[in-house]
């Protein structure tokens, strides 16, 4: 019973568009769906920063090539139509409505705003099922397909310094050579390409704590970005508290996405770290060895302080925490992009 209702939530994933989140609803009425669109646009526009770094773990491959380009299913049990949102660029979703089979009086082929959809829904002109192409026109080529600049002259510098300490293999040769690093953008970028091909040994900790350090002082961030860096949680606990102790710096979030190797323990021993209570969230991406544990749960097990925020996923399991007809637009109205 009910009348049937399913949202996909896409982006363009390695340059097609993939559907990142779908949900069936047992029933939504379209006046409801409106509703319950500008609800999600505002949730995601107020978590932008966080969908953002999810849309960048898939970037890092978990679809390939061979996945379906085209992102919508045909044979779902559905009654009212379908509402869709790019996400994209999650700072500026866009969405659209989608009329089911041939209801409603829709003219085929294009997208349906939302009063045509809403006030549709009460005739009884016929439609032709249709496509969404137009709506998804925009293409960008695959990761395959584009060329990462050239390394600039400083990060070529550095990455000559950091062979040689890889091959002395002693802590204090790298000592030496991280107190002489001079607080350039090519010890950075040296840094990030080093470690995004390969862990780089214990010895080498002097070295990765004062490239961190010299990060952040140019970034004048308040993130402590270690993603999709191959750091041991030995080397991730080194730069978090070489950071913390930097009264240069005011950390309130740190983001270790993409790192195999973290586990719960790892992260317990960083907020016991002085001054890791400033820390109020938290961004796991792509952690295989703490995904096992629920979200909401993570903050205490921790220890981070109340209110601190845990993301290792964007998109909740149900819908259960969007009411969307106890919600209006404020505006009164919808836009095509908010």
């Amino acid at each position: 019973m009910g009348t049937r209702h399913q949202i996909y939530i896409i982006a363009n994933v390695l340059g097609q568009y993939r559907i990142v989140a779908g949900y069936h609803l047992q029933s939504l009425y379209p006046p409801e769906a409106v509703h319950l669109a500008w609800t999600l646009l505002q949730h995601i526009k107020q978590h932008a920063e966080p969908l953002e770094k999810e849309l960048r773990c898939l970037q890092e491959g978990r679809y390939t090539k061979n996945d379906a380009e085209y992102p919508f299913y045909a044979g779902e049990d559905n009654n009212s139509g379908y509402t869709v949102m790019d996400v994209t660029d999650p700072f500026s979703p866009a969405y659209c409505f989608w009329g089911a089979y041939d209801w409603y009086g829709f003219q085929p082929g294009d997208p349906i705003d939302p009063e045509g959809y809403a006030t549709r829904y009460y005739t009884d002109e016929k439609l032709y099922r249709h496509t969404l192409n137009e709506a998804w026109d925009n293409w960008s080529p695959t990761l395959d397909e584009m060329d990462e600049e050239a390394p600039s002259r400083d990060a070529r510098e550095f990455t000559k310094t950091l062979q040689t300490a890889i091959k002395a293999g002693s802590t204090e040769n790298a000592q030496q050579m991280a107190d002489a690093l001079s607080s350039t953008p090519g010890v950075v970028e040296g840094l990030r390409r080093a470690l995004r091909q390969k862990r780089l040994p214990k010895c080498c900790d002097p070295i990765i704590v004062k490239g961190f350090l010299i990060a952040q002082d140019l970034s004048k961030s308040n993130e402590l970005d270690l993603s999709w860096m191959q750091l041991s949680p030995a080397q991730v606990l080194k730069v978090v508290r070489a950071v913390l102790q930097d009264d240069s710096f005011k950390i309130f979030s740190l983001n270790i996405s993409g790192n195999l190797d973290v586990t719960e323990g790892t992260l317990s021993d960083i907020f016991k770290l002085p001054k890791a209570g400033e820390i109020k969230r938290l961004y796991l991406f792509g952690c295989p060895k703490v995904e096992d544990v629920r979200r909401a749960d993570m903050p205490g097990r921790i220890g981070m302080e109340e209110g601190a925020e845990v993301f290792d996923s964007y998109f909740p399991a149900d819908l259960s925490e969007f009411r969307p007809w106890k919600t209006k637009p404020r505006s009164g109205k919808p836009r095509p992009r908010v």
